[in-house]
């Protein structure tokens, strides 16, 4: 080999050992930014990982966001089911109004009956309660007793089976031939195989249409069946002003005790239609007011005999005082009693006096004498009363349930020229004739300074 390819082939040797080391070099550099790559994706896994599944991660935040969405349709549904159920009691008469009234300080039996406020302006009259009548006032001094309607009463068969028909238990609110069979079960000693019922019978005797009688009904059935019991009006319906002759009635009527000095009179010539319109004016959202109807009556009763015990219930010559001489706690003319407010009209052969006497007069006279002690008369004659005149005409805090005024009701006596009825009796009877039980029946057309009526009220 000569000079020039020795040196030629040194030169190649150092070239290929200087390439060796240029790899060498490049492929350190690779591996340690593969280890740092590595390092950093293994760092953003890990936040990534973090953020994803941590407390405050993103599945967490979904799961949330999906929660409230799902409470929020909800929310929706209720709000739309109210609106339903609102609804459904404008047109089908479900109980409706306000079922979160305040009744803390009512008195109640569990499962029994559940007094309730018909509404916010309602409160407790102080020294009522469910043994002696429980009495409730509102913010004008309208009085209203509770009358108990047990609710186990449903379950008794002696209540709840016919003869010919399965059982008749009811067992939702909206069963209401069966609510009202157990019912009927229930009083039927003051119905006494009575042939008079709660049906409709015309628009101008009730000034109800058909479909309106059957929804009122229903809603009064529903509401003894859920709440065990109703309200009545503690006085016969009122009004400041005495009336004296028959033609429009206007005025809402009042359930308060008439005074000297602020009488109320019994609300009189007005007819079974005009009693319904008056006493319908009293009904807001949350309850209804309405004559009472015929088994409400009857409840009103039975109530009085639960609280009160059957062996009160029977007089010296062993009549019952509900059913056959209501004369010891009713203003008839037979009966004799102290008038402790208020004052007295005096009737003649049926014609009522237009002067209006204190009861607290110091001058005697055939009627009432000086110590306010009504006196006894002879048939036809008595004196009408302004509203709660007497203590002595009540019963569990209800006043002149019997005599004073015959009431209106909702009752139908499937008697043509006659078909309205007429609970408790009048001034101008005896209450041997007509006792609190007794049925009485009159035209859709008349009116009369012995009728009037009394207000009813539930859900």
């Amino acid at each position: 080999m000569n000079k020039k390819e020795t040196k030629i082939s040194k030169e190649i040797r150092i070239n290929k050992k200087s390439a060796r080391r240029n790899y060498s070099n490049q492929t350190g550099i690779t591996l340690i930014a593969l280890v740092v790559t590595i390092v950093v994706l293994l760092i953003l896994a890990g936040v990534s990982i973090n953020a994803i599944f941590s407390e405050n991660g993103i599945i967490k935040r979904a799961k949330d966001a999906q929660n409230k969405m799902d409470q929020a349709t909800q929310n929706d549904l209720d709000s739309i089911n109210e609106l339903n159920n609102w609804i459904d009691g404008k047109i089908n008469g479900s109980s409706g109004g306000n079922d979160n009234l305040p009744t803390s300080d009512l008195p109640s039996v569990a499962n029994e009956t559940i007094p309730y406020y018909p509404d916010t302006t309602f409160t407790k009259l102080e020294g009522t309660n469910l043994d002696n009548g429980l009495v409730i006032q509102d913010e004008s001094g309208n009085e209203y007793v509770w009358i108990e309607v047990p609710k186990s009463l449903y379950a008794e068969s002696s209540y709840n089976t016919k003869t010919t028909t399965a059982d008749q238990k009811p067992t939702k609110s909206t069963d209401y031939d069966k609510i009202e069979y157990c019912l009927h079960k229930y009083t039927d000693y003051y119905r006494n195989g009575t042939s008079f019922t709660d049906t409709y019978y015309s628009d101008a005797t009730t000034g109800l249409t058909s479909a309106q009688y059957t929804t009122l009904k229903q809603k009064m059935l529903k509401s003894v069946y859920e709440n065990g019991g109703f309200w009545i009006g503690r006085y016969e319906a009122g009004i400041t002003t005495n009336r004296t002759a028959r033609g429009d009635a206007t005025v809402a009527p009042l359930s308060k005790a008439g005074e000297v000095e602020a009488p109320v009179y019994p609300y009189t010539y007005v007819t079974c239609s005009q009693a319904q319109t008056l006493a319908n004016m009293k009904t807001t959202e949350n309850y209804t007011s309405s004559l009472m109807f015929g088994v409400q009556w009857d409840l009103v009763l039975k109530h009085i005999e639960t609280k009160i015990g059957s062996s009160n219930l029977t007089t010296s010559n062993g009549k019952n005082i509900l059913t056959q001489d209501s004369s010891s706690w009713g203003n008839y003319c037979n009966a004799s009693f102290t008038i402790n407010r208020g004052k007295y009209a005096d009737s003649r052969t049926h014609s009522l006096s237009t002067t209006w006497t204190p009861y607290n007069q110091t001058t005697s006279n055939t009627f009432v004498n000086s110590s306010s002690v009504k006196q006894t008369q002879s048939l036809g004659n008595g004196i009408l009363l302004t509203t709660g005149a007497s203590d002595a005409c009540k019963k569990m805090n209800i006043y002149d349930l019997a005599g004073n005024v015959w009431e209106w009701t909702l009752e139908y006596t499937a008697t043509t020229n006659v078909p309205c009825a007429l609970r408790g009796g009048y001034y101008g009877i005896r209450g041997f004739e007509c006792p609190d039980s007794y049925r009485n029946l009159d035209a859709t057309t008349n009116s009369h300074n012995s009728i009037g009526f009394r207000s009813s009220l539930f859900k």
